[in-house]
């Protein structure tokens, strides 16, 4: 369900497989966008974070999770500020820090089969180390359909929303911004692609925030809010496009009809 159109264009056009029917790169935040928040993740890596600085710098938790707070806005990443302030080992730290539990990731095969129908280039982009990355990917039946998993290891260890991370990624897999749409579920990751001419879709759980719109969510840098990926994806209507890995396409086509 689409929430908020906040562009012109996509808010005057109904048809929103049209406006984005120049998007050849999907790029996709991991943690928080392709499953939602409210499934606990997010807790269980904030804990770890907070009980790694704790044991790093020698402070107690409420100091911890104050230097947490601190660095995740001003870096964009925790690890970032960790490095550069207190000397962390970035593989220490994102090793520490991704021993969670992720038996509640689970595939859903309506989200499956969308993300799998769409034309182009699919890419997961996250702050996460590779190995999370692979391992939730796999828990969501999810390790087939992406082309490209870029992980904050990719970049030197600095992540979105640093304009360096998302040069890189564009670089290395030949991505033209232009022909490009960002999905994340934190606004401020979405501000160098809106400025680099990318179709913007903030991804917010509904559970948490029933009221996307009262929350200061739309911005002139975020073209869609939606609350549910799938839906969206549906919108999007690329049916009869299920890729070229003949196990994925037939995944795809059978669950199409999944609502």
């Amino acid at each position: 369900m689409i929430v908020s159109a906040s562009t012109r264009e996509v808010e005057r056009n109904d048809d929103r497989r049209g406006a984005f029917a120049h998007v050849e790169n999907w790029i996709f935040d991991l943690d928080d966008t392709l499953y939602p928040r409210s499934l606990g993740l997010h807790e269980q890596l904030k804990r770890r974070v907070v009980a790694f600085i704790a044991d790093h710098v020698k402070v107690d938790p409420v100091a911890a999770e104050a230097i947490h707070l601190a660095y995740y806005e001003r870096f964009g990443s925790t690890l970032q500020g960790m490095a550069e302030r207190h000397g962390a080992a970035p593989h220490e730290f994102l090793a520490f820090v991704h021993d969670i539990d992720l038996s509640a990731l689970v595939p859903n095969e309506r989200l499956i089969s969308r993300l799998a129908a769409l034309p182009g280039k699919r890419i997961v982009f996250t702050n996460a180390s590779r190995d999370h990355a692979l391992a939730a990917l796999a828990a969501m039946g999810l390790s087939d359909v992406f082309d490209v998993v870029a992980s904050i290891e990719d970049n030197g260890f600095v992540g979105k929303p640093h304009p360096s991370a998302f040069e890189k990624l564009f670089i290395s897999h030949e991505i033209d911004p232009a022909a490009s749409a960002m999905f994340e579920d934190r606004p401020g990751n979405l501000v160098i692609p809106h400025e680099l001419g990318m179709k913007t879709v903030l991804v917010v759980d509904p559970i948490l925030h029933r009221d996307p719109l009262s929350v200061g969510y739309v911005s002139n840098h975020i073209d869609v809010v939606v609350t549910n990926l799938a839906a969206f994806l549906d919108d999007l209507q690329f049916k009869h496009e299920c890729g070229n890995n003949s196990a994925l396409r037939a995944r795809c086509i059978e669950n199409w009809s999944i609502k």
